[in-house]
């Protein structure tokens, strides 16, 4: 299985396009980015879906006549899920507290992101304590 590779930022607007399509051909990828990211020429879109296909595993193409349509291989949650643990990774060495510090360093977070991160912390806390809950189960049942 390839590693999922880091994204350059015209390659994730062109993932942007084709997760909202689900499918596209090379003029209909230009042209929405065009509108949403300003001007890019076709033969850039075209090598940068190459590229993205044979080299990073992004995208598969289908034919239809004679025009290539572009699908993503991924979900944007699975792809963004796993950009963002390379990312992690690679740059905090896996350490989310690091990452939680630099991005609210980054931003303020408004009265109700805090509350929606507090609610996401507790939940990942209630589902991690429920795996070790299972995993001593299970290990106690062996012994």
């Amino acid at each position: 299985m390839r590693k999922t590779q880091m994204v350059t930022d015209r390659e994730l607007e062109i993932m942007k396009v084709l997760w909202v399509r689900e499918r596209a051909c090379v003029r209909e990828v230009q042209e929405d980015l065009n509108r949403s990211a300003g001007p890019v020429a076709y033969s850039t879109v075209q090598t940068l879906l190459n590229i993205m296909e044979e080299k990073k595993g992004l995208v598969r193409h289908v034919v239809e006549g004679r025009t290539f349509v572009y699908i993503p291989k991924k979900s944007s949650e699975r792809t963004i899920r796993e950009l963002t643990k390379r990312f992690v990774d690679r740059v905090f060495d896996g350490a989310l507290d690091r990452v939680m510090v630099a991005l609210l360093g980054s931003k303020s977070p408004t009265p109700e992101e805090l509350d929606r991160l507090r609610a996401m912390i507790d939940e990942a806390q209630q589902q991690s304590s429920l795996k070790l809950d299972t995993e001593e189960e299970f290990a106690a049942e062996e012994a």
